[in-house]
C-alpha cells in the first residue's frame, strides 16, 4: 500500500524499526549522542503508543550488541541479527513484518546511505509506505546521508522529523497518550 502525499498517519499497520545501533558503528557517526538520544525518544514513544517495534543488529558476533540505552528504550521489542544490509534480507524480520500486518514502516538507525537506504528500497518494492525519521538516522559522512535521503524521497518515502511524526499519530491533545508523548518530547536532548 503506497502512501499518498496527503494521507494521514494511521496507527493501524504502522511499525517502527531501529537499524544497527551498535556502539562499534554508532561511535563513527556524526553527532552520535544527539542521534542516540533521538532514537531513544523514538523507541520510548513507540512503546507508549503501542506501535510494534523491532531492532536489527548487523553481524552482532563481530560488531557487538545494540547500545544498552537503546535496548532499554525499546522495551520488549524483538531484536533480529542480520548479515544483509537490508533488514529484508533477514527471514525473522520478514516474518515479524507479516505477523504484525505492517503496511507503513518507520525507519530509524544507521547508516543512512547503506542499511537505512536499502531497507527503505525493499519496503517500497513490497508496496509499503515508508517514513524515514530524518533526525533519527545518521552516518559517518553526512553528505552521503543527504544524497541517500534525496533518493529515498524520490522513491516515494516520506522524510519527517520525529516530532512531526509523533504529533501526526496523536492528531489531537485529546489522545490518551498526549501527555506521555509531550513529556518525552520535552525531555528529548536538543
Amino acid at each position: 500500500m503506497k502512501k499518498k502525499e496527503d494521507e494521514e498517519v494511521e496507527s493501524a499497520g504502522l511499525a517502527g524499526l531501529v537499524l544497527d545501533l551498535q556502539p562499534r558503528l554508532l561511535d563513527s557517526v556524526a553527532e552520535r549522542n544527539a542521534l542516540a538520544g533521538s532514537v531513544g525518544t523514538f523507541a520510548r514513544s513507540m512503546v507508549v503508543l503501542g506501535v510494534p517495534l523491532c531492532l536489527t543488529e548487523q553481524v552482532p558476533d563481530k560488531l557487538g550488541p545494540t547500545e544498552e540505552g537503546i535496548l532499554t528504550a525499546c522495551g520488549e521489542a524483538p531484536c533480529f541479527p542480520k548479515d544483509s544490509f537490508s533488514a529484508f534480507g533477514c527471514g525473522e524480520f520478514e516474518e515479524w513484518i507479516s505477523a504484525n500486518g505492517v503496511e507503513h514502516l518507520l525507519l530509524a538507525g544507521i547508516e543512512t546511505p547503506i542499511c537505512v537506504y536499502l531497507t527503505a528500497v525493499d519496503a517500497v518494492r513490497r508496496g509499503m509506505a515508508v517514513t524515514v525519521l530524518v533526525d533519527c538516522v545518521g552516518c559517518r559522512r553526512p553528505e552521503d546521508g543527504e544524497w541517500a535521503l534525496r533518493k529515498m524521497e524520490k522513491l516515494g518515502c516520506h522524510l519527517l522529523p520525529l516530532e512531526s511524526l509523533l504529533y501526526a499519530i496523536l492528531k489531537s491533545a485529546r489522545h490518551k497518550e498526549f501527555r506521555s508523548i509531550s513529556a518525552l518530547v520535552k525531555d528529548r536532548p536538543a
